[in-house]
């Protein structure tokens, strides 16, 4: 199995011709196949695209790991840019997702997009909302179980249905896992779900424990002592050989982590490339 990983957008990038934006993207290539994990938040995915050589016209499928606005912002443009493309996303991505306000009311944080302009721009949607194959030795895990007592969501995020504004779990955050001989690589946007339920889920479901990579956000940012304590310990019971994290990770999350791992984690940026 022949294994391509670029990151498209993230926040940083020490390369001068790209562009880093608040968010996430990548394009994942398995056996030829390619496919587009997240959008940004924006527009860099397509400069930085176009920098890198990669046609978006020929990526025919794309996977929204949850439905908030620095993952989904060029959705729509991606679409009218570049013509019908499947879109594997949870049911509830679409939702109204909102952050409140310290003076009162909400900012708006969810996809900038209906359900309308995406599916007349040429969205197909497919919904994943359970462990799910989507294409030879490629998985989208669909709702992550929450087992762990240390992990949250990372905010005081909040979702409306049906007119009411409830606490967001974000059941939508999932991730894509790739089964490569040797051993699996998990990609996730943000990790809503938690970075160790993410992995434990992943290996549980693929019944593998060896990681060849994790790639992606963590949203440690905002996590405790207590849960980055935690969160070191349950990562050294895994075999993982890159920890590639990115986005909303975090600099002292990052470094903790670099500091107790050593040199399989790795800051990824806007640009980088992975082969495996």
């Amino acid at each position: 199995m022949q294994v391509s990983i670029t990151i498209l957008v993230e926040n940083t990038t020490p390369v001068p011709s790209l562009i880093g934006e608040y968010g996430f993207s990548c394009l994942i290539t398995v056996n030829g196949r390619s496919l587009l994990f997240d959008t940004g938040s924006a527009n860099a995915l397509f400069p930085n695209s176009k920098a890198l050589g990669i046609n978006l016209e020929q990526v025919g499928d794309v996977v929204v790991s949850h439905g908030h606005f620095d993952h989904t912002g060029a959705l729509l443009p991606l679409l009218e840019q570049y013509g019908n493309k499947k879109i594997y996303a949870h049911s509830r991505f679409l939702l109204p997702r909102l952050l409140p306000l310290h003076k009162g009311g909400f900012k708006q944080i969810g996809s900038p997009f209906n359900h309308e302009q995406l599916k007349k721009a040429g969205a197909e949607f497919i919904h994943v909302d359970r462990f799910t194959e989507i294409m030879p030795g490629i998985y989208l895990t669909g709702e992550i179980p929450r087992k762990n007592d240390f992990e949250d969501v990372g905010g005081d995020f909040r979702v409306e249905v049906d007119g009411q504004i409830q606490n967001d779990k974000l059941q939508d955050d999932m991730a894509l896992i790739i089964d490569h001989p040797q051993g699996l690589i998990i990609l996730s946007g943000c990790a809503h779900a938690g970075l160790i339920n993410t992995i434990e889920y992943a290996t549980h479901m693929m019944g593998k424990t060896r990681i060849l990579a994790y790639i992606g956000g963590t949203h440690l940012f905002t996590a405790s002592q207590i849960r980055l304590d935690k969160t070191v310990a349950a990562l050294k019971a895994y075999t993982i050989e890159k920890l590639i994290v990115a986005h909303c990770t975090g600099f002292y999350a990052a470094a903790r982590l670099y500091n107790e791992l050593g040199s399989m984690v790795i800051k990824g940026e806007t640009g980088m490339s992975f082969k495996f």
